[in-house]
C-alpha cells in the first residue's frame, strides 16, 4: 500500500496477449550481467526505487481477470536478493500474478558479482526489458530522471500505423505448417543452453548480411528453418518473426517505452534441400518484406485493442485463442546491448546475455543477443535430458549454418586480397 492507497495501473492489449501465451511457463525474460567487481547493493536498491517513479508497475502484481497491475507497496527487499555462488536463481518459481514484475539476484563470486535480472513479459517485451536495465543504470548513476516519462499505450501506435498503411483487406491468413518437436520421456529438469559466435565470426556474418542486403534476424531465422529441416525432415517450416512497433514511432529523449510493443508475423518457409543457404536467406527476407508491407497483423491488433477493457476477459480469451496462434517454436531477438547505456558507475560489465522463459518441452524459444560484438544464441527449457540434447543440436546447427554462410564471404575476401597482391 503506497501512502495508504492501493494504486491500479491499466494493462494494455499486448499485456493481455502475453498472459494468454503463458500456459505452462512463467512469462519472463532473463539477463545475466557479469561485473568485474562488486556492486553496491544498497545503491542498487535506491536505483530500483528511483526507477519505480518512472515505471511503478514493477512493484505491482498482475490481475489477469482485469488486465491491470495492482501496487500495494514497494517491497524492494523482496525484489532484490543477495545470494552466494553457486546459487541458481533459475530454479525460483516466479509468480507475477501475486508478486512484483521484477526480480534481481546479486550473486557474489568472491571479488566480483553477477546480476541476474528477471522481468515479466506481462509488463514489457524484449526491447522494453533492455530499456528498463538502461533506466536502472541511469538511476544507479544518480542521473536526473525528473523529465523522463514511460509510454506504455498501444493506441497511439495503432493510430499512426492506420494513417501510414491502408487497412488490410479481409482477415489475416490462417497460420499452418507449424513444426512440433518430439517430446522424450524422462525426468523433467530445468536446462539452459547456448552457443556463441565470437566477435570475429559475427563480424563475418554481419559483413555477409550487408553484402546480401538482409537483416541478421532474417539470417538466423533462415538457419533456424534449415536446422529444423535437417533434424526433423520437414521441408515447410512456419516460424514467428517479431516486429517491434517502436520502429513506427518517433523517438523522444524524454520518453522510454517499457511496454509490450512487439507483435509476431508468421513466415512459412520452404526449405529446398539442394539450394544454397543464401537463397533461403533471401526467401526469408522477401517473406518478411511482404509482411511488413501489408501489415496484416494490424487488423487483429486493432481488434484486440477495441476488445481490451470493453469485453469480459473470459470472452477475449476464447476469441483470441481462436485467431492468434501460439507457436511451439519461438524466436526472440534482444538485439545489440548498448555498452554505454549499461554502465553502472565505476563497474565494468564483462559480459551480458539475454534469454527467454523456461519453456516446457517440446516448446522451444531461441533468443539472440549481442554484447561487445559477440552474438549469443540461447534457450531455457524444462524437459528430459534427450529434450535438452535435441535443443542443443538445433542451436549448434544454426551456428554451423551461419558460419558456413559467413565463410563464403571470408573466401571472397581472401581471393580479392590475393588478386590485389598479384596486381601489385
Amino acid at each position: 500500500m503506497i501512502g495508504g492507497l492501493i494504486v491500479y495501473y491499466r494493462g494494455e492489449a499486448l499485456d493481455f496477449l502475453n498472459m494468454l501465451h503463458t500456459t505452462g511457463a512463467a512469462p519472463l525474460m532473463r539477463s545475466r550481467i557479469v561485473f568485474s567487481s562488486q556492486i553496491d547493493v544498497e545503491r542498487l536498491k535506491a536505483a530500483v526505487l528511483a526507477s519505480a517513479q518512472i515505471v511503478p508497475e514493477i512493484f505491482g502484481h498482475y490481475q489477469a481477470d482485469r488486465n491491470r497491475f495492482v501496487v500495494t507497496d514497494q517491497p524492494v527487499n523482496q525484489v532484490i536478493q543477495e545470494v552466494q555462488s553457486p546459487y541458481s536463481p533459475e530454479n525460483t518459481d516466479f509468480d507475477f500474478t501475486n508478486s512484483p514484475q521484477l526480480r534481481l539476484f546479486v550473486i557474489h563470486h568472491g571479488d566480483y558479482d553477477v546480476l541476474q535480472a528477471f522481468m515479466s513479459h506481462l509488463l514489457t517485451d524484449n526491447r522494453g526489458f533492455k530499456e528498463y536495465l538502461y533506466l536502472l543504470a541511469q538511476a544507479y548513476n544518480y542521473a536526473d530522471l525528473t523529465n523522463l516519462h514511460n509510454e506504455r499505450r498501444l493506441r497511439p501506435v495503432i493510430t499512426k500505423l492506420q494513417r501510414q498503411f491502408a487497412r488490410p483487406h479481409g482477415h489475416a491468413p490462417i497460420v499452418t505448417g507449424m513444426v512440433k518437436l518430439p517430446h522424450y520421456l524422462g525426468i523433467n529438469l530445468r536446462h539452459g543452453g547456448h552457443v556463441m559466435l565470437s566477435s570475429t565470426q559475427f563480424m563475418r556474418v554481419r559483413r555477409m548480411a550487408k553484402a546480401q542486403d538482409v537483416g541478421i534476424s532474417e539470417a538466423i531465422l533462415a538457419a533456424y528453418a534449415k536446422a529444423l529441416q535437417v533434424l526433423t525432415g520437414h521441408t515447410t517450416v512456419t516460424l514467428p518473426c517479431p516486429i517491434d512497433l517502436r520502429r513506427f514511432t518517433t523517438e523522444d529523449a524524454n520518453v522510454t517505452q517499457i511496454a509490450n510493443l512487439t507483435v509476431n508475423v508468421f513466415l512459412t518457409i520452404k526449405v529446398d534441400i539442394d539450394a544454397p543457404f543464401s537463397e533461403l536467406v533471401n526467401q526469408v527476407h522477401d517473406l518478411l518484406t511482404v509482411e511488413r508491407t501489408r501489415v496484416a497483423f494490424l487488423y487483429r491488433l486493432s481488434n484486440l485493442q477495441k476488445m481490451n477493457h470493453t469485453m469480459p476477459i473470459t470472452v477475449m480469451r476464447k476469441m483470441t485463442k481462436r485467431w492468434l496462434p501460439q507457436p511451439a517454436l519461438r524466436y526472440t531477438n534482444f538485439g545489440v546491448v548498448d555498452q554505454e547505456r549499461l554502465k553502472f558507475h565505476d563497474l565494468t560489465v564483462v559480459n551480458c546475455v539475454f534469454s527467454g522463459a523456461f519453456q516446457c518441452s517440446p516448446v522451444m524459444e531461441i533468443a539472440a543477443s549481442t554484447f561487445a560484438g559477440t552474438c549469443t544464441l540461447s534457450f531455457n527449457s524444462t524437459g528430459s535430458e534427450r529434450d535438452y540434447q535435441l535443443s542443443m543440436k538445433i542451436l549448434e546447427n544454426i551456428q554451423a549454418q551461419l558460419l558456413v554462410w559467413a565463410q563464403a564471404d571470408a573466401q571472397v575476401a581472401t581471393t580479392d586480397n590475393v588478386t590485389l597482391r598479384h596486381q601489385a
